[in-house]
C-alpha cells in the first residue's frame, strides 16, 4: 500500500484484521454495513477512501468504535491496533 496515506493504510490494515479476526467474509461484514462486497475489497486494499458513513456502518457492524478502525484503543482481543 505505499504511496498511500498513513491513515487510510492503517484502515485498510484494521478492517481487514477486524473481519478475519471475527472470522468474516467480505461478503457477510458488507452484507452486515450495507455496501457491496467489492466496495468492501476496495477499502480492505487501501484504493479507496470511505466517507464518514461508511467508516460509521463498517464499525457498527464490527462492533468496534470508529476509533479502534483508524488504531485509536484497543480491539476486542485487547491488542492495540495500528
Amino acid at each position: 500500500m505505499s504511496g498511500r496515506s498513513p491513515h487510510l493504510s492503517s484502515l485498510a490494515r484494521n478492517i481487514r484484521h477486524l473481519r478475519r479476526e471475527r472470522e468474516l467474509s467480505q461478503e457477510a461484514l458488507a452484507a452486515a454495513a450495507g455496501m457491496h462486497p467489492k466496495h468492501l475489497s476496495e477499502i480492505e486494499r487501501g484504493n479507496k477512501d470511505p466517507r464518514a458513513t461508511t467508516v460509521a456502518r463498517l464499525a457498527d457492524a464490527l462492533g468496534v468504535t470508529i476509533g479502534e478502525l483508524y488504531g485509536e484503543g484497543d480491539s476486542s482481543d485487547g491488542k492495540h491496533l495500528q
